[in-house]
């Protein structure tokens, strides 16, 4: 299917919003992160991100009402899998360890795993509601000023595969 009225494509992810049992418990983990919050949140909470991501936390049973469904509980298993990044193995670790200080729950301790031919190091952290986030380090991406993931570069691989060659 192409897209060919001007104007209508989704550009990015701009706000993701969790649904949680207790908004107080919540904004305290996610502040124990390091993340700071909107002074202007009323019944809710709203964390910058990035210059064009923010994380926001609102009751779960307001937030089912606002999206016209019914209030279930939230599932241990979601289907859905939140990540930060580090820039090195080390912040992974000491995410992780800042993580569980503040009230999560280690799913799987930082381990170097293989993704897809590519070295990767990350863990598991649910957070107080049982959101899965992924603290991770990928060697082939690089994190901007403004927070951002960047792509290796097209010199980068190249540089990559002849070292590659030559190991």
């Amino acid at each position: 299917m192409s897209n060919t009225l001007p104007g209508t494509s989704a550009k990015a992810i701009s706000i993701i919003t969790l649904g949680v049992r207790d908004l107080e418990t919540s904004v305290a983990f996610y502040e124990a992160l390091g993340w700071e919050s909107s002074p202007d949140s009323d019944g809710a909470c709203h964390f910058m991100l990035s210059t064009n991501v923010v994380l926001g936390l609102l009751p779960h049973t307001k937030l089912a009402h606002e999206m016209l469904m019914t209030v279930e509980p939230i599932p241990q298993y979601t289907g859905l899998l939140l990540a930060v990044n580090g820039a090195s193995a080390e912040e992974v670790d000491a995410l992780y360890e800042r993580a569980l200080a503040a009230g999560g729950t280690s799913q799987q301790k930082p381990i170097w795993k293989d993704w897809d031919g590519n070295d990767g190091y990350s863990g598991f952290v649910l957070d107080p509601d049982g959101y899965c986030w992924e603290i991770a380090y990928a060697p082939a991406l690089r994190i901007g000023e403004d927070n951002r993931l960047l792509p290796t570069t097209v010199q980068e691989a190249k540089e990559a595969k002849e070292k590659e060659k030559h190991e």
